[in-house]
């Protein structure tokens, strides 16, 4: 079975004339009836009595037109689904691409601040380190804990544990 012999067949039951049909789905009258011949071929029976002025479903016809109707809407459905699918997934590579350039201009900011901030705080390390008072001046820790007179400290209590 096909999907134009569906549609076909679907139209045929809507409009009851070949000829009406077939335009409604643009082809051919003998296009359509040729279509329906092999449907009905592959069902094993008539889906219509065909009479010169009026063309009725027979009992087949309207045992498959609710299945053959439902066809139609589930092809319809999946190709809604494939198009909203393939639309959504061709915006992706323009926002992912957008993201990234956001990302990289992110980095080249920050990297440009760390620049200038580096610029801007090198004159003030220059002058610390070239200053000549504490370039002769070290500290010695050992004379340090010489200088300190214990007994002045005030007393602590440590909770006998001395």
């Amino acid at each position: 079975m096909e999907m134009n012999q569906v549609r076909y067949f679907l139209a045929l039951c809507d409009d009851l004339s070949f000829t009406r049909a077939a335009k409604r789905c643009g082809v051919a009258q003998p296009s359509l009836t040729r279509a329906i011949k092999n449907l009905e071929a592959e069902f094993g029976g008539s889906l219509f009595d065909r009479h010169r002025v009026n063309n009725r479903l027979t009992d087949l016809g309207i045992l498959v037109r609710p299945d053959l109707a439902r066809i139609e809407r589930s092809a319809a459905e999946a190709k809604r689904k494939a198009e909203k699918f393939l639309t959504a997934r061709s915006a992706t590579p323009q926002s992912r691409s957008m993201e990234v350039f956001m990302r990289m201009l992110s980095v080249a900011a920050v990297t440009v601040l760390i620049f200038v901030i580096g610029l801007s705080l090198r004159p003030a390390l220059k002058a610390i380190t070239s200053s000549p008072a504490q370039a002769s001046e070290t500290i010695d820790p050992h004379a340090l804990h010489m200088k300190i007179d214990v007994k002045s400290l005030p007393e602590q209590d440590y909770g006998g544990l001395i």
